[in-house]
């Protein structure tokens, strides 16, 4: 893991359009192929979690090819559970931590697009 790295792209031949320099993006934090489940969970989504229990609201997105992983980051397995069920996890245990005064509502939406279509 990574943590705020910067990644310049070379264009291709063809590819350039105008520019002069290098395309430039800044990531907050770049994960390898051997990280796990846990690495992606604490090192993206583990604080929009507690965020979330003071009151704010939080969205998880992942964008990427087909194919490219994306809902298996989310998702995970029965053994290695990804970002969003830790973080409903998280969410729900926190809850019962609480003085039973206090009265929470959480909805929780999944969208996907893909191939221009939209399913819930």
């Amino acid at each position: 893991m990574v943590k705020l790295q910067m990644v310049m792209l070379e264009d291709q031949d063809g590819d350039k359009q105008k520019r002069t320099m290098p395309r430039q993006y800044l990531y907050d934090i770049v994960f390898g192929e051997t990280s796990t489940q846990e690495e992606v969970y604490e090192g993206t989504t583990k604080n929009l979690a507690q965020d979330v229990l003071n009151g704010y609201n939080a969205t998880v997105f992942a964008y990427g090819a087909t194919g490219s992983g994306k809902t298996h980051t989310m998702v995970g397995t029965s053994s290695s559970p990804g970002i969003m069920v830790r973080a409903l996890n998280d969410i729900f245990l926190a809850t019962k931590k609480l003085s039973e005064n206090i009265d929470f509502t959480v909805s929780f939406l999944k969208k996907s697009i893909f191939f221009k279509s939209f399913f819930s």
